[in-house]
């Protein structure tokens, strides 16, 4: 059995997104493994304030709010699947949000099986495009794999996903991971 983590940085409950982390989530579950699927719209998480007082103190922001629980189940996690919408050629600003407030372990983020869901209105040229964030993000892991790549491109409208062979690629992700 495996811990899995599912950063989820859709804003909309009914999104491409979510509606793909919930497919992997199910894939993943039925085979026993341990699933988080964290909402980062559900949480209390604010912006980091380049304090540097987590570097001074051993790892704590000093904020205190929904991220040190985030972090926790991070730190167990074996297996981290990093799901966000492309907005303006970019990562979600919630996903952006997530990377920055994980600075207090940034050199601490341990090994990893990574897999990304992302869903965008364009391309996949575009998605291509908009994961800089989440590459430099990962290539910090002291070791990482990326497992799996899920691209859902043309989805703009909410729920798009669900007409198209992706939901079952998803789900067949979170199977066989």
């Amino acid at each position: 059995m495996r811990n899995v983590l599912i950063i989820s940085t859709s804003p909309r409950k009914n999104g491409n997104t979510q509606t793909l982390c919930e497919q992997f989530e199910k894939g993943a579950k039925e085979q026993g493994h341990n699933v988080n699927l964290i909402r980062i719209m559900d949480k209390k998480i604010g912006f980091c304030r380049a304090c540097g007082a987590c570097i001074r103190n051993g790892g704590t922001c000093i904020l205190k709010d929904d991220m040190a629980e985030i972090i926790a189940l991070f730190q167990k996690a074996d297996v981290v699947v990093f799901a966000t919408p492309v907005y303006f050629y970019g990562v979600s600003a919630q996903m952006k949000t997530f990377i920055d407030r994980m600075y207090p372990i940034w050199q601490h983020l341990g090994s990893k099986e990574v897999y990304y869901i992302v869903a965008a209105g364009l391309g996949i040229d575009i998605i291509e495009k908009s994961l800089g964030d989440i590459t430099g993000f990962v290539e910090h892991f002291e070791h990482y794999e990326i497992k799996g790549r899920l691209y859902a491109p043309n989805t703009m409208d909410a729920g798009k996903v669900k007409e198209q062979p992706v939901m079952e690629e998803a789900y067949n992700m979170g199977k066989n991971i």
